[in-house]
């Protein structure tokens, strides 16, 4: 599947359906960094990064978010000259780099 068609899959997406189309869409050979970003913080990657959510009971959600997560640190995913802006203010930002989160997850791309 080419980029522009993974963007507009994942657009029209509903999380509510789960989390197989998020799956294919990062298990797509044309899949970057820029997107796959893009669907660690839709799917609340922020709660995530702030443990915030470590009493929940989400657990395909924590399995799903912990693959990406750790996808993303070992760069499974090519950087291309796809712009994404993590989509944190400052505040937060500075809370996890405190915590420290890797930049991969705090830096615009």
């Amino acid at each position: 599947m080419v980029y522009n068609d993974l963007r507009s899959k994942l657009n029209e997406y509903n999380w509510d359906d789960g989390f197989e189309i998020p799956k294919q869409i990062l298990a797509a050979p044309s899949c970057d960094l820029a997107l796959a970003l893009e669907i660690f913080y839709l799917s609340d990657g922020y709660a995530f990064l702030d443990d915030s959510t470590k009493t929940t009971d989400l657990k395909e959600w924590r399995k799903f978010i912990t693959v990406l997560y750790d996808d993303i640190l070992n760069n499974k995913f090519p950087k291309t000259s796809t712009a994404f802006e993590i989509p944190l203010s400052q505040v937060q930002k500075y809370k996890l780099q405190k915590k420290g989160i890797s930049k991969i997850f705090l830096t615009d791309l």
